[in-house]
């Protein structure tokens, strides 16, 4: 008994300190991670003040999150955004991510502070998240000190990373960042199987699904496969069924994420093809090649036509360089060892999907691997050195030296311009490779110091040679605030079909989605789904852009003797006199606009005083809408009246979400070329209340499924058995 009482005391102490000495380190890490992001955002913004504001970012991202912010901080969730017709449905867009912590947050801070401020803050969390867990995956590799912070710095510096996602495509950022932690949840569950990293893979993983993303989707999936297989062949079978429970509770509790973007694939405008289709934005063999050099670049595809880039898209680190040539005894002792066959076996798999067609469904664009294949080959090259023997010769020097001197070569042929320049830029990769090699020589081992100055260098050598994403990317320069003196519309819709200019001084001079920052509600917006039926009567292009004589020519058709300009409810238009023929003015006039002069000599201005109430832009004879109740975002109410049966149409996008009562009464509702419309109106109604509201008709079901994963998950959880090792 005092034998058990000593056990039970003496285990006690030690799960105390081991406890103790892990928050510290946590700790640790934590600072290191905020220390890495600091100085990354710092020099980038060194570099340019607008590194993390181009494109996307412009057109699509922000414009919504800041509108999303407004509706939660009115208390509503965002399933619809009212301001935008084009794009509105969040739920359905799923690339927007609105559900994922740091976009909720942002969304609201975007009410608050600049665009430039909001940029470096998204940028600094994700930043924060990769560097923080690729610091837990050298834990759970069990790296020294010094390589664990240079396989974090590598994370984080990731080209396609900081250039592309953190600059444009704000989503694939913030993926990315919980891609990497529920990679080191996986890791670290391969270290220890116990109910804290189980936790840590659910909220990672979870938050990977909330943010849309099918490329880091389907690499985790086989990620998890491979894990399984691991944990099969080592007998661990009750681990195997533990985790199985857990994805499967994972799954049911995201199937609200998706549920409405798949129930909606009749009416959305998504194409799904195979083959490569110009090639569009594929992964070139050279660039996997050249992963060790930060100064190779190469071109890429982009809409037709190809553009110089100068980011070195696939690079990861000199260290791939520095294992293959100086590790000692590669066949004998490395490939047998666990962690490099599993390490092995996802590098392979992220170098395959790399390669797939430019069109491959959901998942079209293979350059989004690039990221996961350089944080493969990352982990690979650095604990690859962890474990290795290292031997300097004078034929292995030269080796590296050789194929230094071969990229450096190529790099300078590949270019366009900037030859000076990129050949500069080379004598000084050569000279700093040089140094850390033999740094690495003399001290027997890699030094946390001398790698952290070589890696920051790689880092400037990349802005120094490209300060953003300039000349590939589009920068609409937009500004905090506008001239606003052009918005005619008072209850209805502004369209702009002037395809915005690149100075954003005027209303007119906006594109896309960019109404929304400056609380313009506008019928712009940005799609990469949306309701077909009104991409069509729109004629919105995948850039965006209007045709504007189309447009024109299908808005100014009638239905019930109203043209679509009206059931859109639209109140001004603004378009580009060059673009203006006179039976495009002919048919504005026809639809009762008139013309409004404004200072730009440019651009065309049509306004029209549309007396609608609230969304309703056309009631059939004999009904009557007195006034609007309730004017939010998912429920409207109206008063109404009516002598005889009708319909009503609103300017509202139809989805299969919405569900309209009269009374309390169901009324059917049915789609008039995309818009809402309200089909069985009775008659005799004195002052009846007209109900309109959205919530997500999958969620009735997928709710319940979720409910069902959170009870699997906890009763999983309440099964493992924690060991003090």
């Amino acid at each position: 008994m005092k034998n058990r009482a000593n056990n039970f005391i003496k285990n006690g102490i030690k799960f105390i300190l081991m406890k103790q000495i892990q928050n510290k380190k946590n700790f640790l890490n934590v600072l290191y991670a905020i220390l890495i992001s600091s100085i990354i955002v710092f020099f980038c913004n060194f570099s340019s003040s607008t590194f993390f504001f181009f494109d996307d970012a412009q057109n699509e991202f922000l414009p919504y999150l800041k509108e999303t912010g407004k509706i939660w901080l009115r208390g509503e969730i965002p399933f619809i955004i009212k301001n935008a017709i084009i794009g509105q449905n969040q739920l359905v867009e799923v690339q927007r991510a609105v559900f994922l912590p740091q976009n909720i947050l942002i969304s609201m801070l975007s009410n608050v502070f600049s665009f430039k401020v909001i940029s470096n803050i998204l940028v600094f969390i994700n930043l924060l998240i990769i560097s923080f867990f690729s610091l837990k995956i050298g834990d759970a590799l069990e790296l020294k000190k010094g390589l664990n912070k240079i396989l974090a710095f590598l994370f984080a510096i990731n080209p396609v990373f900081l250039y592309i996602y953190s600059s444009s495509w704000w989503n694939e950022a913030s993926a990315q960042a919980w891609f990497v932690a529920a990679l080191s949840s996986i890791f670290l569950l391969r270290k220890k199987f116990c109910k804290k990293y189980l936790i840590l893979n659910i909220f990672s993983v979870v938050f990977l699904f909330t943010a849309g993303w099918s490329h880091t989707l389907l690499f985790y999936f086989f990620l998890a496969i491979f894990f399984l297989m691991e944990k099969i062949q080592q007998k661990k079978y009750k681990e195997s069924v533990i985790f199985c429970l857990i994805f499967a509770g994972i799954i049911l509790i995201t199937t609200s994420i998706f549920s409405e973007y798949f129930l909606s694939l009749k009416l959305i405008n998504v194409g799904f093809g195979f083959g490569n289709f110009e090639n569009f934005l594929s992964t070139n063999l050279n660039q996997m090649l050249m992963t060790f050099t930060p100064v190779y670049y190469t071109f890429i595809n982009r809409y037709g036509g190809y553009l110089m880039t100068y980011i070195p898209m696939a690079y990861s680190s000199i260290y791939i360089l520095v294992l293959l040539c100086y590790q000692k005894n590669f066949w004998e002792s490395f490939l047998k060892n666990k962690n490099i066959q599993f390490i092995s076996l996802l590098l392979l798999t992220s170098f395959i999907f790399s390669q797939l067609p430019a069109q491959f469904g959901l998942m079209r664009v293979p350059f989004k691997f690039l990221p996961i294949f350089s944080e493969m080959l990352i982990i690979f090259s650095i604990y690859g050195l962890e474990i290795s023997e290292l031997e300097f010769t004078k034929i292995r020097n030269n080796i590296f030296l050789g194929i230094i001197l071969i990229s450096c070569i190529l790099s300078f042929f590949s270019v366009e311009g900037d030859h000076m320049k990129v050949l500069k830029i080379n004598i000084i990769f050569i000279i700093l490779s040089i140094f850390q090699i033999y740094s690495i020589f003399k001290d027997k081992e890699i030094r946390l110091l001398s790698s952290s100055i070589y890696n920051l260098f790689m880092l400037l050598l990349m802005l120094f040679m490209q300060p953003n994403v300039d000349r590939i990317l589009p920068n609409q320069q937009l500004k905090k605030s506008i001239n606003l003196k052009n918005n005619f519309n008072k209850n209805g819709y502004f369209l702009s079909l002037t395809n915005g200019n690149d100075v954003k001084d005027n209303l007119e001079d906006l594109y896309s989605a960019q109404f929304l920052l400056y609380g313009v509600k506008s019928v712009n917006g940005y799609t990469r789904a949306g309701n077909n039926k009104i991409s069509e009567l729109l004629d919105i292009t995948p850039l965006q852009s209007f045709n504007e004589k189309v447009t024109i020519n299908n808005l100014s058709q009638k239905y019930n003797e109203v043209c679509y300009f009206d059931l859109l409810n639209i109140d001004s238009v603004a378009i580009k006199k060059e673009k203006l023929s006179k039976d495009m003015q002919r048919k504005m006039l026809s639809c009762g606009y008139s013309g409004k002069n404004i200072k730009n000599p440019k651009i065309n201005f049509f306004i029209k005083d549309q007396k609608n109430i609230g969304s309703v832009s056309y009631s059939s004879k004999g009904i009557e809408v007195k006034k609007q109740i309730v004017d939010r975002e998912n429920l409207e109410r109206y008063q109404i009246s009516s002598s005889v049966d009708g319909f009503l149409v609103l300017s509202k996008v139809y989805w299969k979400g919405y569900k309209a009562y009269i009374n309390g009464k169901k009324v059917n509702i049915s789609s008039e070329k995309g818009l809402l419309k309200l089909d069985n109106i009775p008659n005799n109604l004195n002052n009846a209340t007209l109900e309109i509201k959205y919530s997500p008709s999958s969620w009735k079901i997928t709710i319940w499924l979720s409910l069902i994963g959170i009870i699997i998950i906890v009763y999983t959880l309440f099964n493992v058995k924690e060991d003090i090792n």
